[in-house]
């Protein structure tokens, strides 16, 4: 519903108020305020009051600054702080969210600059773990280098035995080569070169220097050739004849057969053996 006032009366004439001839008197509408619907039906008498302010009496009453709506920050003093935290100590709970193990932890992680020490061992531990593992790779590829080393020796020695055995034959009654040879491994000299050094225009010693050969320069020339002879006139019915490769026994055999006289064999012989010596000591060196 609406509340309509009752509107003022018209102004009565009068020779002051009186309106020139001719003009209608300007009549004010009247204040209307909307006012919310009541619901039916209504049980008794309802008064509506009202108190209108003007501007100036409104600020006058309400404090119109927003002060009241900043919040305000509560200064906590450092003393005050401990003081009431030394009396709730022992109500504080040792873990949980607001625990002393909370206090601890954020105080050790502000003291550390934020740095959890546990980061920094767990760090070195992993450097510590890395430098480990290359020091045990370092020592795998060590130890695998070493055994291709060991397996290359036991074959090149595997083979030089062989090559040992294949040489000398029988170690009792060993192979006398000749000719020298470069390759071989059992003395490659041979016992041409050795028998040369009974020749005239050399020293007639040893190669090591041992003074054994019998007779004069002439004989030890002599028995030179009777060694040449053995090599050409093997055997019975020259059936060795420059045969390169006889046994020990065989070229004894030949020597005593083509020497002229004791001395002259036993200075052949010297040769032979000299030459036995050295071969049946490296065959031993290389299998042993």
């Amino acid at each position: 519903m609406a509340y309509n006032p009752t509107p003022p009366p018209p102004p009565t004439s009068n020779n002051k108020g009186e309106l020139p001839t001719g003009k209608s008197p300007i009549m004010e509408k009247p204040f209307v305020e909307a006012v919310d619907p009541t619901p039916s039906p209504i049980l008794g008498e309802i008064k509506f009051i009202k108190t209108i302010y003007s501007q100036d009496a409104f600020r006058q009453s309400v404090d119109t600054s927003i002060s009241e709506l900043v919040i305000q920050k509560e200064t906590i003093d450092i003393q005050q702080f401990f003081d009431q935290y030394h009396q709730i100590f022992f109500d504080i709970p040792q873990k949980g969210i607001n625990s002393h193990e909370t206090i601890i932890r954020e105080s050790m992680d502000y003291v550390n600059d934020f740095t959890d020490y546990k980061d920094e061992q767990i760090l070195d531990l992993e450097n510590q773990i890395i430098a480990l593992n290359n020091e045990i790779l370092e020592l795998q590829q060590a130890d695998l280098e070493g055994e291709a080393d060991d397996i290359s020796e036991d074959i090149e020695a595997q083979a030089q035995q062989q090559k040992a055995s294949a040489e000398i034959g029988d170690p009792s009654n060993p192979n006398i080569y000749w000719s020298n040879d470069s390759t071989r491994l059992l003395f490659p000299d041979g016992l041409k070169k050795v028998g040369k050094h009974m020749q005239e225009d050399n020293d007639q010693l040893l190669p090591n220097g041992a003074d054994v050969f019998e007779g004069n320069k002439n004989k030890i020339d002599n028995s030179w050739k009777d060694l040449k002879q053995a090599y050409e006139r093997g055997g019975d019915g020259n059936i060795r004849e420059f045969q390169e490769v006889r046994t020990y026994s065989e070229w004894k055999s030949d020597i005593n057969k083509r020497g002229d006289g004791d001395k002259r064999k036993a200075n052949c012989m010297d040769c032979l053996d000299y030459v036995r010596d050295i071969v049946k000591q490296t065959y031993e060196d290389i299998t042993s």
